[in-house]
């Protein structure tokens, strides 16, 4: 086999990924091809790290089946009918008798209907779903994904996913993500990316399960399934790969990317299992949990408590069960008012 001789000083991730000679490379290598590109890989070391990041894309889809709907087409006819005959009707029966009503009241009431109207036009281009403290919620995308929020999270995305544009999603707080697969193998479109906002970063993943968490600055990335990238631009720009059992830690504040120490990532998705993974947190860890997902306000009397460390996996169907154990395990006397904790040892 004849292997091409040109420059590949422009080439990206993406002109990798489409290349007929780089994927019969990475899927079936030969003793020429590995030195045809092991010699690239020496003469463009700028193009190193686009040549891996498309070789791990190259096989995570090689093999994959694609993506499949669980209705047929002629059922998804019906529902996008079923949806325009329900806009119709709001449309006959809330929006039309408010234009008329319109026309015959104050200047200062057409003004304020005309505010409420433009909030709810708004409204349809955007999908939004919230939890409240100690709550959490499934939310089924429009591609089948499924996403669990914790409690005190929320995401918001484009209501219709046109073809032919990435999907997006940006989210505040916690999720595990379960992405589905629609890419065609070996063939990478920018339709079949899904992209992740949180914090000041950018997630790009396929078909995958991950778990974000973005509370005080820092953000939590754990990959348990697939390949996911990690970007950052402008000030401490990076763009990090993650393989199945990667953990890493941002903050925000140094802009500073670090390998997660002492946790596993099943772990931290033990909360979609009503269990709090305690194994390498402080008390002062879990009291952030405590803060930031249930909403309560927390004063420690000593605050060399929040240095003392707890392993194990917690029952957290509730707080009261968080409550209960960090009692029992270090000994505390808890006063509560509301939400409000006063947490001191048990003297």
């Amino acid at each position: 086999m004849d292997l091409p001789n040109q420059s590949y000083e422009h080439y990206t991730t993406t002109t990798f990924f489409e290349d007929e000679q780089f994927i019969r490379h990475v899927l079936h290598p030969d003793e020429a091809s590995v030195a045809h590109w092991g010699q690239v890989a020496a003469q463009y070391p700028a193009q190193r790290t686009a040549m891996e990041e498309a070789r791990i894309w190259i096989q995570l889809l090689h093999g994959q089946r694609s993506y499949q709907p669980a209705v047929s087409s002629q059922q998804l006819w019906d529902k996008i009918a079923q949806d325009m005959e329900q806009h119709d009707r709001r449309e006959r029966q809330v929006y039309r008798p408010l234009r008329i009503a319109a026309r015959w009241i104050s200047a200062a009431a057409a003004v304020l209907i005309f505010a409420l109207l433009s909030r709810e036009w708004s409204s349809l281009g955007e999908k939004q779903y919230a939890t409240d403290y100690g709550k959490q919620e499934q939310v089924v995308l429009p591609d089948e994904s499924v996403i669990t929020l914790n409690g005190h999270s929320a995401i918001h995305y484009v209501r219709t996913w046109k073809s032919g544009k990435p999907r997006q999603i940006w989210l505040q707080g916690e999720a595990f993500f379960e992405v589905k697969h629609v890419a065609l193998q070996n063939r990478l479109r920018q339709s079949d990316s899904f992209h992740v906002y949180v914090s000041d970063l950018a997630l790009t993943v396929t078909g995958t399960k991950f778990n974000v968490r973005n509370r005080r600055g820092i953000t939590e990335v754990s990959l348990l399934e697939g390949s996911l990238r990690i970007e950052k631009t402008g000030p401490g720009a990076f763009v990090k790969m993650l393989k199945p059992g990667d953990a890493y830690v941002y903050d925000s504040s140094r802009q500073l990317l670090t390998t997660m120490e002492g946790r596993q990532p099943q772990a931290n998705r033990a909360w979609t299992n009503d269990e709090l993974d305690a194994d390498g947190y402080t008390l002062g860890d879990i009291l952030h949990v405590l803060e930031d997902t249930y909403g309560y306000d927390i004063t420690l009397t000593s605050p060399q408590l929040a240095q003392r460390t707890l392993s194990g996996t917690i029952p957290a169907t509730s707080a009261d069960d968080i409550l209960f154990v960090i009692r029992k395990a270090f000994n505390l006397k808890i006063n509560q008012k509301g939400k409000h904790l006063i947490i001191s040892p048990n003297l």
